[in-house]
């Protein structure tokens, strides 16, 4: 199989070779060895396996793209246009779905990857296409280092393929040719074909981190102790039967004893047995430790700190919150979502739109703008409204539309 982007023809070709992103000696640069990251499959398994990591991963995605988008500006129409045909190459999938595997990535593994599908000749961008995470990575040497052009950028990215399946990808560059190690299982890409989009960064900026791995420990030992928790009630959710054989005036031989653990082990809660009057039947109690439930609590707040989620968000547990407080967390959780779209919007404007139009000679690079991200409820909102009109901040004609729209009328 072929790389995708030489299905397509175009009106010129380009000399890769000759970009400047190509030119000087390689730089070796890796993570630093003390720090220890969580595999990127482990983070995806805890948002699968975790009900909390799930839940908050899918409620922050869920209120970002509820906020809504235009794209507006110079150019608009076209990359609408653009858009609104993307999922020809590679999986069926529309701009909206990108966009909230985009965000939803991100917060899994801390980036997401976007490839610019070009024609054959390589002069225009015909489609976009979603790339897994987690078989993505930097271009390296054979000793583990990212390998950087002279002004510190990557030389590019490879990609991992799948078990049993085949493809070609850029040439490497011959500056970089014995600098490059792919093995058979890996493909070379080009920098201008990806666009990389990263969460929180630290040090070298090359590996951002998500939401979940800073409470990864947190979530596995929370999911340790409750699968030891189940186990535990699994074992003594039923107390234990125990008979007292013999009194002061029987003292039971060993066949006495057998006979009611034989009985014992036949009882059921659909039959019955009897004993002599000198035996007594019992259960016992198992009590589970206090310290339990607190321990889980504690683990599920570092886990909730880390995923940016108010605990009665994440949970669905708000009965014991206080409502200002809720509200105020509330107010946090916004501003961060936020942050996390204005972020991403700039790396879509700056790595795809300015892409797009520069290849395809569009007329000019239009704005990705992002609606206000909230979580109010409705009358809540109509009650702020109100206020506004009451007190002549707003006057009744300029929520009219936006009054409208929001309750489908």
């Amino acid at each position: 199989m072929g790389l995708i982007s030489d299905l397509f023809d175009g009106k010129k070709s380009i000399d890769l070779a000759k970009s400047p992103i190509y030119t000087g000696e390689p730089v070796s640069k890796k993570e630093t060895p003390e720090i220890v990251r969580v595999k990127q499959s482990e983070l995806e398994q805890a948002y699968i396996s975790d009900p909390v990591c799930f839940n908050s991963i899918n409620k922050a995605t869920q209120m970002i793209m509820a906020a809504g988008y235009t794209i507006e500006g110079e150019g608009s129409e076209e990359f609408i246009k653009f858009l609104s045909e993307i999922g020809n190459v590679g999986d069926d999938i529309t701009w909206d779905e990108m966009l909230e595997a985009i965000f939803k990535y991100q917060m899994i593994y801390g980036w997401s990857f976007i490839e610019s599908v070009f024609n054959k000749k390589q002069d225009r961008i015909v489609d976009l296409t979603l790339i897994d995470s987690k078989r993505m990575d930097y271009a390296k040497n054979g000793s583990d280092k990212i390998v950087l052009d002279r002004f510190g950028k990557p030389v590019g990215y490879t990609l991992q393929l799948q078990y049993g399946t085949t493809a070609e990808g850029d040439p490497i560059p011959n500056e970089f040719r014995n600098s490059i190690s792919t093995g058979s299982d890996k493909i070379f890409m080009m920098p201008k074909r990806i666009c990389q989009f990263k969460l929180y960064t630290y040090g070298d900026r090359f590996y951002p981190l998500g939401l979940i791995e800073p409470g990864y420990k947190s979530v596995l030992r929370k999911m340790n102790i409750e699968e030891a928790q189940a186990n535990s009630i699994y074992t003594r959710g039923t107390y234990p039967v125990i008979a007292y054989v013999g009194d002061q005036m029987h003292d039971p031989t060993p066949q006495d004893i057998d006979s009611v653990l034989k009985n014992l082990t036949r009882l059921k809660h659909d039959r019955y047995t009897a004993f002599q009057y000198w035996v007594k039947v019992d259960t016992l109690e198992a009590k589970q430790s206090d310290i339990v439930q607190s321990t889980l609590d504690y683990l599920r707040l570092n886990e909730t700190a880390s995923l940016g989620m108010p605990t009665a968000f994440a949970t669905g547990a708000g009965e014991a919150t206080n409502r200002a407080t809720l509200n105020n967390q509330q107010v946090v959780l916004e501003f961060t979502l936020n942050d996390i779209v204005n972020r991403t919007v700039a790396t879509i404007e700056k790595y795809i739109f300015k892409r797009i139009a520069f290849y395809n000679g569009y007329k000019g690079v239009p704005k990705l703008k992002w609606g206000t991200i909230r979580a109010d409820e409705p009358n809540d909102q109509a009650m702020r409204l109100i206020n506004y009109v009451k007190n002549g901040i707003l006057n009744p004609e300029d929520i009219t539309a936006f009054a409208r729209k929001s309750e489908g009328i």
